[in-house]
């Protein structure tokens, strides 16, 4: 069976065989599958007279700590939205009673955010309905593609987001660039597409530093695995204790070397 996606891909390859259009059966796929989940999600929240946003402030209020409170900048980051979204959807809420908004006593400039007991309720009541509506948005995946679709996408987003936490490349003593951001900066410069993780910094005197690496290099495979993420960086750590061998472009040339793990 054939969906959109294919029959668009046949086509392009019909007219512009020259097109590569790999990507598109992934990036465009997912974006009409969100454009059709988002309604059907964001038609919960409207029975109870709140957006997306709105529950997202509630959740991540709900789940911190008691008093269930957090800087407004730190809800700002956790939602990925600008200072003004932000902002005006609290204020909206604020409105309705369901959090408060107080100055920071250490920090003028900072606002502290906190869940009311309206705002639990209303919470605790949306909730389960919308865990009900997002396992029947994806009833037509058995549980084994779940899990393996939920692996995949959470290695696209680890390498988007690059977490602050727990980056094996820390532990190694240097910094990636996400592959999206690699790719560009590689384009930009007239250079071809070439997988691998592009160094970004090194830490003084870490361990990637006493093994040679520099920023700038794209480590392409560890122990002839190749690299994509930082999440194949973190596979390739679980090996266990030993030395890595590295293969690294740098400058356009190949270089060889071992990093300690």
């Amino acid at each position: 069976m054939r969906d959109h996606v294919d029959q668009l891909i046949e086509s392009w390859a019909s007219e512009r065989p020259d097109l590569d259009t790999a990507a598109v059966s992934i990036v465009y796929r997912l974006t009409r599958i969100a454009a059709v989940w988002n309604v059907e999600i964001e038609r919960v929240f409207q029975r109870h007279g709140i957006t997306s946003t709105d529950f997202a402030v509630l959740s991540n209020l709900r789940r911190a700590p008691s008093p269930h409170q957090l800087h407004q900048r730190a809800i700002m980051s956790a939602l990925r939205l600008t200072s003004g979204t932000v902002s005006l959807r609290i204020e909206k809420m604020v409105d309705r009673g369901l959090v408060t908004r107080a100055a920071d006593p250490t920090d003028a400039r900072a606002s502290i955010v906190t869940l009311t007991e309206a705002g639990a309720d209303l919470f605790d009541q949306v909730a389960p309905e919308h865990l009900a509506n997002e396992a029947r948005l994806i009833a037509s995946l058995p549980e084994p593609q779940r899990d393996a679709l939920a692996q995949t996408l959470r290695t696209i987003l680890v390498d988007i987001e690059q977490p602050d936490e727990a980056r094996p490349d820390h532990d190694l003593g240097f910094v990636v660039t996400p592959a999206p951001v690699a790719q560009r900066k590689r384009a930009d410069v007239g250079l071809p597409s070439q997988h691998g993780l592009l160094v970004e910094a090194v830490t003084s005197g870490g361990r990637a530093d006493r093994s040679g690496i520099r920023p700038g290099d794209t480590i392409t495979h560890l122990d002839g695995v190749a690299q994509y993420s930082i999440t194949c960086l973190e596979q390739a750590l679980d090996g266990g204790p030993g030395r890595l061998s590295a293969r690294l472009v740098r400058n356009g040339k190949p270089v060889t070397l071992d990093i300690d793990r």
